[in-house]
């Protein structure tokens, strides 16, 4: 097609413009909406008196007919091998957000939505509005990248209802993508219970009819890391020394911990702190209470004693193996030795694994009796030792 054609198609929308009376200065995006730029920062209510479908200045018969003919216009000018006029797509009704969900909990309501990634270059921005008691308020403009909102100003007890809009880089407005949420205070969670275990910690408390649970670890940064859910009166934390370490800074600063309180300069014993919180979710609305923490000394997780030690020694050096632990949470084993010169047991290694080798000490060198100390290393505090005695007698 050559350049005589595209001026007949010029002159078609002209004169199906002039034939529903629409001035050549109103762009066509005010078929869907006001014309505002949605760039600009809303203030107050800005459709306070309008209800959230699109507001038009020419009849919806008009409007269909008027995009009916540059659509087929537009198939007309690709079925001529040339590719659809860009600036005339982009002022097609862009789609909807998707997937809008509700989160509250006792200081916000996040609202969250997504949007294809291969249209998101399409958008200017989305604009956000909540509806509360027949009071509507702008909640602002976002641009493209932006997918969710913290609104902090509700109180309990309320029904809020939020529309989200995408708007493309003509102004036009999709269809509102809405969802509602009734703010409401959750029971507290009474009568938390812990016990130490060998995989971990067993929590406990008071449930309540229809309310589910959420059991979380709080970190020095005061973040919350979720453990896991549950709809029972009880929860099993499996724990390993892996899942306690990025809380202790060094074997030698035990104290220096993510759970010390109330700082990093108190003499207290550090100390775990779990959060248990109640939530209900109700379709695509979630809410979730404060809920209550439950600290547990760091102290309190000492691992079993070593049993069933078993040692040999070669001319390479002194072997020890005894039986593994059951705890899972703990760091490792510690091995002591003390000679007949020595005053008290001095730490000679660290393991992972039940065994040590010894190779000061062989079946040539050793002339007096040597005493070993095994013991189970904690998080905190190691285990009650275990001693055995190596000694050669030479007949």
């Amino acid at each position: 097609m050559g350049k005589g054609t595209d001026k007949n198609i010029k002159k078609i929308i002209r004169d199906k413009m002039k034939k529903y009376k629409i001035k050549p200065q109103i762009r066509i995006s005010h078929l869907y909406n006001q014309g505002e730029d949605p760039s600009a920062t809303p203030q107050g209510d800005r459709r306070n008196s309008h209800s959230f479908s699109s507001i038009r200045t020419v009849s919806e018969p008009k409007a269909k007919n008027l995009l009916l003919i540059i659509v087929l216009l537009l198939l007309f000018v690709s079925g001529c091998g040339r590719k659809m006029d860009p600036t005339l797509e982009d002022y097609l009704q862009p789609e909807p957000a998707q997937n809008m969900a509700l989160t509250a909990s006792y200081d916000k309501i996040v609202i969250s939505w997504s949007y294809p990634e291969k249209n998101k270059s399409k958008l200017s921005s989305f604009l956000l509005e909540r509806e509360n008691a027949g009071q509507i308020k702008s909640l602002g403009y976002f641009d493209n990248q932006t997918n969710s909102y913290e609104d902090k100003d509700f109180a309990l007890g309320e029904t809020y209802k939020y529309r989200l809009f995408a708007i493309n880089k003509k102004g036009i407005y999709s269809k509102p993508i809405q969802t509602s949420i009734t703010t409401k205070k959750l029971p507290e969670v009474e009568n938390i219970q812990y016990k130490i275990t060998e995989e971990g910690v067993m929590l406990s408390w008071q449930a309540i009819d229809s309310v589910m649970y959420n059991i979380y670890l709080i970190n020095q940064k005061g973040e919350k890391l979720k453990r896991g859910s549950t709809d029972k009166n009880f929860f099993h934390d499996r724990i390993t020394f892996s899942t306690l370490s990025s809380f202790i800074s060094s074997q030698e600063n035990i104290t220096n911990t993510a759970y010390l309180q109330p700082s990093a300069f108190s003499l207290q014993p550090p100390y775990l702190t779990y959060l248990i919180s109640p939530y209900v979710s109700e379709g695509r609305a979630y809410i979730e209470g404060t809920g209550r923490e439950l600290k547990i000394l760091l102290d309190e997780l000492i691992p079993s004693k070593p049993e069933e030690v078993f040692w040999a020694i070669n001319e390479n050096g002194v072997y020890i193996s005894w039986k593994e632990v059951p705890e899972k949470w703990i760091k490792g084993y510690k091995v002591y030795r003390k000679t007949a010169i020595d005053s008290d047991f001095i730490l000679i290694g660290e393991t992972m694994s039940p065994l040590f080798f010894d190779v000061e000490y062989n079946i040539n060198n050793l002339n007096s009796a040597v005493f070993y100390k095994i013991s189970s290393q904690g998080p905190s505090k190691e285990s009650e030792p275990v001693k055995i005695k190596v000694e050669v007698i030479h007949g």
